[in-house]
């Protein structure tokens, strides 16, 4: 019997495993990078984007800290007004009152008070009684009278100062000459100072500009170009109302712009961004994203090679042991290799869930703070509604005590309104700040003032101070510390009774090195179940014990004194009182 003949057609070698293993792999990531590509290009446009809104928070964060400003200083002045010096017309106490206002508040540079023609009565850089040229605001001044509101001037030179000054005036009745105008020189680097407040990149220009499109203050170079008109193409931006667009800057290439109005006034705070560094970021972050990408696929295609062939090679030894009868005999390699995949399977979903459980968090911290502002702002805001409303209910009744009472409700309703919006953005900024503030030598007495000043007129007048120190001046952030004094006052006003006064006591330590600032309120004292949450920032939706829905005041406190490195500690709290003490050490590194 002949035997076949074998056949000459040569048979195809079979796929490896390890072939099989890649193939798939590639097939699997075609598709994917095909979308990458399409999503980069999407992506692209998107961080454009989320850049261009970013510049324009910031910008309008810096239109609010600027209207903040200005509008605690007309308040200062509508203060002044409702004294006994201004209805009894006394323009040499109302002289002296302005005087030790302007040593107290470092914004200001001097008051005066003039006539609806511009003839000025005091200025507080000259002594009373001095002859005064007439306004330089005489015929912008007009408006006050005629609309009754606070008014914001444009950059001019000051008639007695002769620089270039800001004034903040606001109408007032003044006992036998009518309504006048009091107004305020602000000082230009002390608007400088709350625009830069935010630290801004070396690259970028931020500027705040008055109502002739004047820059008022500037982040970069502020002695050459302050008093400067803007580019035309800055103008003609504002003009076009676009929020977001291109300008030439005075002194470098072309920007992306974001405006946004200071509240109160036509003033705008202008941030601008080098249309090229804009460009660059969202190109290498792009080239980032694909090279990476790449890299990944790279690595996940010849990791897939590298383990198939481990894989083939460990189910060849098992096949060869079960044909051979020596399954005893052969290694458990292969077991150990599956358990070993097992494991990183399981690392890699650890991993994942902590990643999604982080994104999460952060969403619901987002959603917190919103839900934070709403109810922050629009309640009071309510508030001050209806206190209004009485205000000019008791008006058309003809009431003189009534009225002056609703229209006090109203003024401390509205106190509440700014110290809510204070503390809720103070929040949005404290929560992304780093370990430490800048901080310089500010003057103590200066800083009490100014926190007093903040305080409804009626709640100020209860506060009293008490001195255990010489010491004049202390290292702190003086915009920072101020609020929180200011909350820690508002809090220990708030639970002492009316006729009770709040005690501020000023003293130091020599061990460790620190200004010490006690609050002493004369409540009820601080329920035992609260005080190891005191300082925290509570859910909004849950109430205390006191039934009361806990606020940001003493969190913001808390946060304030860790950035300067000191401490907020409770000293003391019974049923007659609680005192409160902020620590500043001054031995640190600022």
């Amino acid at each position: 019997m002949t035997a076949p003949a074998p056949d000459p057609t040569p048979r195809r070698p079979r796929p490896t495993i390890a072939r099989w293993v890649a193939g798939v792999t590639l097939l699997s990531l075609l598709p994917l990078l095909v979308f990458s590509v399409t999503a980069l290009q999407r992506q692209h446009a998107q961080e454009q984007e989320r850049n261009r809104a970013a510049l324009q928070r910031r910008a309008a964060v810096a239109a609010h800290a600027i209207g903040h400003e200005l509008a605690s200083v007309q308040g200062e002045l509508r203060t002044m007004g409702l004294t006994a010096a201004a209805r009894d017309g006394d323009l040499a106490a109302l002289h002296t009152m302005a005087v030790a206002l302007v040593a107290a508040d470092p914004r200001l540079a001097a008051i005066s008070l003039a006539d609806p023609d511009g003839r000025q009565h005091f200025h507080t850089a000259r002594p009373f009684g001095t002859p005064l040229p007439d306004s330089a605001l005489g015929a912008l001044q007009k408006q006050l009278f005629t609309r009754d509101v606070p008014l914001v001037s444009p950059l001019v030179t000051g008639a007695v100062l002769q620089q270039p000054v800001v004034g903040v005036a606001a109408p007032v009745t003044v006992g036998g000459r009518g309504r006048v105008a009091l107004r305020a020189v602000v000082r230009l680097d002390a608007i400088n100072e709350r625009l830069n407040e935010q630290q801004w990149p070396p690259d970028w220009i931020a500027a705040v500009l008055d109502q002739n499109r004047v820059v008022v203050a500037r982040s970069r170079e502020p002695q050459r170009f302050v008093g400067q008109t803007v580019t035309e193409s800055l103008r003609q931006g504002l003009r076009d109302g676009h929020p977001v667009f291109e300008a030439d800057a005075k002194d470098g290439p072309r920007m992306v712009v974001a405006a946004a109005p200071v509240p109160g006034v036509d003033w705008f705070v202008a941030v601008g961004r080098p249309l090229a560094s804009l460009d660059a970021q969202v190109r290498d972050s792009m080239l980032l994203v694909l090279g990476a990408g790449a890299l990944c696929a790279g690595l996940g295609l010849a990791g897939a090679v590298f383990f198939s062939r481990h894989l083939g090679r460990q189910l060849q030894r098992v096949v060869d042991a079960h044909a051979g009868g020596t399954v005893a005999a052969a290694p458990p390699s292969a077991i150990r290799e599956v358990a070993e995949l097992d494991a990183a399977l399981a690392q890699a979903r650890v991993a994942a869930q902590r990643a999604r459980e982080e994104v999460i968090g952060r969403l619901e911290e987002r959603s917190e703070m919103l839900d934070v502002l709403a109810h922050e702002v629009r309640q009071p805001l309510n508030n001050a509604s209806a206190a209004l409303q009485a205000a000019t209910a008791a008006m058309r009744d003809g009431g003189g005590s009534a009225v002056a009472d609703a229209v006090g409700r109203a003024d401390g309703v509205l106190s509440e309104v700014r110290a809510s919006i204070d503390n809720t953005l103070a929040v949005a900024s404290l929560l992304i700040a780093g370990e430490r503030v800048w901080r310089k030598d500010s003057d103590i007495d200066s800083l009490v003032a100014v926190a007093i000043a903040d305080l409804p007129v009626a709640d100020a007048g209860r506060v009293r101070i008490e001195r255990a120190t010489p010491t004049r001046t202390a290292s702190m952030d003086f915009g920072l510390m101020r609020l929180a004094l200011r909350n820690l006052l508002s809090n220990a006003l708030k639970f002492s009774p009316a006729d009770r006064p709040v005690t501020l006591r000023i003293a130091d330590c020599d061990e460790p090195l620190a200004l010490l600032i006690d609050v002493v309120d004369g409540g009820p004292g601080i329920d035992a179940a609260l005080l190891p949450r005191l300082f925290e920032r509570a859910d909004r939706r849950v109430r205390n014990p006191t039934g009361r829905r806990q606020g940001l005041g003493l969190y913001i406190v808390r946060r304030v004194m860790e950035l300067h490195g000191g401490s907020v500690r409770v000293e003391r709290t019974g049923a007659d009182g609680t005192t409160m003490r902020l620590v500043i050490e001054q031995s640190g590194d600022d």
